[in-house]
């Protein structure tokens, strides 16, 4: 019983140390980004409306597309990488993974979308 417990706690430090040391220095060397200039409406020229930067994308694109996406990838990666801890660490792993990957997958979304060429 104590050694589970040792296990248990060895287990989870493993995971949540590394991910509160990248997390702190993501944060901490994080610079915000200049506000990317509006782009002209590509089927409306001259209508002075101003399109999102979204209307660059790829069609059906979309951030929670994305953070869907990476949260179901997350999920499961993370029940599956919990399983050996007993059934009892696939639900804990697979929250944390989910969490993981939804913030993964609007990030790469909004790197995207600000690489997007201006006036497309």
């Amino acid at each position: 019983m104590h050694s589970s417990k040792i296990l248990t706690r060895t287990v989870l430090g493993s995971v949540v140390a590394p991910l509160l040391i990248v997390g702190s220095g993501g944060a901490a060397a994080a610079e915000p980004a200049p506000a990317p200039a509006p782009v002209q409406a590509p089927d409306a020229p001259g209508s002075g409306e101003v399109a999102p930067i979204a209307a660059c994308m790829a069609p059906g694109d979309s951030i929670e597309l994305r953070a869907g996406l990476g949260a179901l990838l997350g999920t499961g990666s993370g029940a599956i990488a919990g399983l050996p801890v007993f059934f009892v660490g696939a639900i804990p792993f697979g929250i944390i993974g989910g969490v993981i990957g939804a913030m993964v997958g609007s990030t790469t979304y909004a790197q995207d979308a600000w690489r997007a060429p201006q006036g497309c």
